[in-house]
């Protein structure tokens, strides 16, 4: 009895680092995004909502995984990373890359049963995210420059797969979340920054602390001018429903720039997030003007 609990519970945590490995919270987000631009492109049949659904969260999570099997070492060294799954000696090198697989098949399928271009998009921002930009994070900070490109195709995809057409808004959807991965990236990596210095991660733009949150507020007030291009091309109270989040979250960069601290720099994270999600429910509500 004692030893078919002992070997459930091995089972039950080896499926936790499983899952832990695909970043969840991360991957949720990913996910909701495509979603998003699935309903904004004018959603499908409905079988397009469970395979985006699972193809989008298996790539993401594949990706996460592959990210941190490649991140393992670097991992160790981090206070934020050292008890993830590879790090903390909860799976094996092999477990971890069998794993990583297996959530790529799944992903894959599941976007190449909406349709073959879906998935081939799925993959590009797999291979782009694992191959070019992680490597690249130990270069310098072209790797924000580089993974912005995959970042900001997850909603690309969701909007492709509902409505494969290279119009207006396909390209306000890629344009602000390309953008917007810019304070986002720099504002993790300033949090984390001496982590990031013991693994010899180059993210920020600058090496001058003042230039970098200045960097920040400039990426985030760039994110907030694109509402101006979503009342041309989406309709006026869209635009002006992005122009009021934008506002919003230039204040709180603003804010983090004259108190430079942790807990204002993960305010103004939150309200980045925030900002991403509001925009496509504006873009939803208001497709028209």
């Amino acid at each position: 009895m004692l030893m078919s609990q002992v070997a459930s519970l091995s089972v039950w945590h080896k499926v936790r680092a499983y899952w832990a490995l695909t970043k969840p919270r991360l991957s949720v987000v990913v996910v909701f995004s495509a979603m998003m631009g699935a309903v904004i492109g004018g959603g499908g049949e409905w079988w397009l909502w469970p395979l985006l659904l699972i193809g989008g969260y298996g790539v993401t999570g594949a990706a996460n995984a592959l990210n941190q099997v490649l991140e393992r070492e670097t991992d160790s060294l981090m206070t934020r990373t050292m008890l993830r799954p590879l790090p903390s000696g909860q799976i094996s090198l092999g477990e971890a890359t069998g794993a990583a697989l297996g959530w790529a098949v799944m992903g894959l399928l599941g976007l190449w049963l909406i349709r073959w271009d879906v998935a081939l998009l799925g993959l590009l921002a797999m291979l782009s995210y694992v191959f070019v930009y992680t490597p690249l994070k130990r270069v310098g900070p072209v790797a924000v420059l580089v993974g912005a490109i995959p970042g900001a195709l997850p909603p690309v995809i969701g909007y492709w797969a509902s409505r494969p057409v290279l119009d207006e808004v396909l390209w306000i959807l890629f344009g602000v979340q390309f953008l917007w991965q810019f304070p986002h990236f720099w504002i993790i990596a300033w949090i984390s920054r001496d982590d990031y210095v013991r693994a010899g991660f180059r993210m920020l733009p600058f090496s001058d602390e003042k230039w970098n949150r200045g960097a920040i507020v400039v990426g985030v007030v760039l994110v907030s001018i694109a509402g101006l291009l979503v009342g041309r091309y989406a309709g006026f109270w869209a635009g002006v429903w992005t122009v009021g989040l934008g506002l919003l979250v230039v204040g709180m960069a603003v804010q983090f720039y004259r108190r430079p601290a942790v807990a204002e720099a993960r305010r103004l994270l939150v309200s980045l997030t925030l900002f991403l999600t509001l925009f496509y429910f504006g873009l939803w509500l208001w497709p028209q003007g």
